[in-house]
């Protein structure tokens, strides 16, 4: 598939910016792959666990089952 752009939105892209498009009444956003994968790697972390994350996850499971009620 090969996508018309106009000059600005091709300047626009071409410093960075997010273009807005809509294909067949779905609103899409173009922006370059460069700047996707920096902002992509900012939003989400799937590296492994620290030793501290897994403690405070233990901690905050321990305190919500001593919170909760028996099972009858």
């Amino acid at each position: 598939m090969n996508m018309q752009i106009t000059p600005p939105q091709k300047k626009a892209i071409e410093s960075g910016e997010v273009v807005e498009i809509v294909v067949d009444q779905i609103e899409c956003v173009v922006i370059r792959k460069d700047v996707y994968d920096r902002e992509k790697q900012r939003m989400y972390d799937d590296s492994a666990w620290t030793e501290g994350e897994m403690n405070a996850l233990a901690s905050q499971s321990a305190d919500a089952a001593d919170d909760s009620s028996p099972i009858e």
